[in-house]
């Protein structure tokens, strides 16, 4: 699988957020028919046929899952989606609550020294 240019990059990123050709090109201040010719050589370099697979890789590049097209056409999207969630909630959860109980820690610790009751 080729890597993608920078310009396929931001073409690729404003599909994310949900902008049809014509938004992109507006934003991007390009033609429309290069937007959709840079969107013509992502789906060839990346091997996909869709914008949903298209996002699944941006989000699958996003929190550094290696990025199959066959596994994703085998199992299907929603094998995919499944187990991107999952790895969303035990690495990045996982490290707020550690966060969020550490400050909870250490207000109560605070609250102590100065005497408030708890």
């Amino acid at each position: 699988m080729k890597e993608l240019s920078d310009m396929e990059q931001q073409v690729a990123e404003q599909y994310c957020h949900g902008f049809t050709d014509k938004e992109i090109a507006a934003v991007m201040d390009k033609p429309i028919w290069t937007v959709r010719t840079h969107k013509k050589h992502i789906y060839k370099k990346l091997s996909i046929a869709t914008t949903h697979e298209l996002v699944l890789y941006m989000v699958a590049k996003f929190v550094g899952r290696k990025w199959d097209a066959k596994e994703v056409k085998r199992k299907g999207l929603a094998a995919l989606l499944l187990s991107l969630m999952l790895f969303n909630v035990i690495t990045v959860e996982r490290k707020e609550y550690r966060r969020g109980r550490r400050v909870r820690i250490e207000c109560t610790e605070r609250r102590k020294a100065d005497g408030e009751e708890l």
